[in-house]
């Protein structure tokens, strides 16, 4: 009777095992709803307390590039005049991401995709940049925006239909305008179609790019008043750890290594993502906040590879884990989330949480 029990028992936890990818997606979904319930429960015991970036993006639009100040626009009018709306709005992109990032999934050839998804809504490192604070409001609506264009571009990047070719190109465009953390992959794309002899692709390259970046990025010095002064802004604010010319050594230094090295035999997804790392190491720098670098996490779960098996015979339950490109990430994530932690604690603001 009582072996019986046990059975039944192992048989249970085995069945709750096998819809792990489930449990985790419904767990990412319930903390983020805890925490926006949070936010507005905080709001009532403490009313005027801040509301952190969510509250600078509500009110201040010039430090931020053209397309951003678009969207902040558009959703600050569509919050009729309240800022507790708007961080609805920032609550509502985080979850959009998260669901477009499914799509992208799906988009790309990997095994487990559902497991790969739901560890992905449980990334601590992601909750910890875009959802979770305690002092304030951890929502950053205007990464969100990066995001979500991003994600587009990743979801066309695997299709091979022309039209497919040009949504690609301009999202991965449209995303650079949204923020600048693709920039370098302007130039060493047009590098590595040029030394491909790519000549079809690269001018579907140049056609989408020229134009978008013209309209976003170009065309705003000639009507925006003080648009020159975002790029000054923020160059004032790294100048407050280190010189400019001393900030952009290690992304030059990690860009000439990349060009001598491997260069020659990427292929157009790794140099989106080297890419961001080049631009995440310039931007550290200015302003040292971890969270530049967390698009990494998009790159290990879509490079799909698993390195080997772990067999667990516990008392309870028979385990086999696979260690795989989606564990390591996850294992990754809680390390970064310790070295943001001290960052916070140490150099940056401690008030954060």
């Amino acid at each position: 009777m009582r072996e019986n029990s046990e059975q039944s028992e192992l048989s249970l936890i085995n069945r709750i095992l096998s819809h792990k990818a489930l449990i985790f997606i419904l767990a990412g979904i319930l903390i983020r709803v805890v925490m926006l319930i949070f936010y507005y429960v905080i709001q009532i015991i403490e009313p005027g307390r801040s509301w952190g970036d969510v509250e600078i993006n509500y009110y201040i639009f010039e430090t931020y590039p053209p397309l951003s100040q678009i969207f902040l626009f558009v959703f600050k009018f569509l919050s009729f005049g309240i800022l507790e709306i708007f961080a609805f709005w920032a609550f509502f992109f985080d979850m959009l991401i998260m669901i477009v990032f499914y799509y992208v999934l799906k988009s790309f050839d990997i095994p487990k995709k559902l497991y790969a998804y739901g560890l992905f809504f449980i990334n601590p490192f992601l909750f910890l940049n875009n959802v979770f604070s305690l002092s304030n409001c951890g929502y950053h609506i205007t990464d969100s925006f990066f995001f979500l264009l991003f994600f587009m571009a990743l979801y066309y990047f695997p299709k091979t239909k022309k039209i497919h070719r040009y949504l690609f190109y301009s999202f991965l465009a449209l995303s650079i305008c949204a923020k600048l953390y693709t920039l370098p992959v302007i130039g060493l794309l047009f590098l590595k179609l040029l030394y491909d002899k790519n000549w079809d692709e690269l001018k579907i390259f140049l056609i989408t790019t020229v134009i978008i970046m013209f309209i976003f990025l170009i065309s705003p010095v000639f009507y925006l008043e003080g648009y020159l002064e975002f790029y000054a802004f923020w160059n004032q604010r790294g100048e407050g750890y280190l010189p400019l010319y001393i900030r952009i050594i290690p992304a030059a230094v990690l860009t000439v290594s990349y060009l001598i090295i491997r260069f020659r035999k990427a292929d157009s997804f790794e140099i989106v993502f080297i890419s961001i790392f080049i631009m995440a190491s310039f931007i550290f720098f200015s302003n040292p906040y971890i969270r530049y670098f967390q698009p990494f996490i998009f790159f290990g779960i879509l490079k799909p590879k698993e390195f080997f098996d772990l067999n667990l015979n516990l008392r309870f339950t028979k385990l086999k884990i696979k260690i795989d490109n989606n564990l390591l990430v996850f294992i990754v994530s809680i390390i970064c989330v310790f070295l943001a932690i001290i960052l916070i604690m140490f150099i940056l603001d401690p008030t954060y949480f």
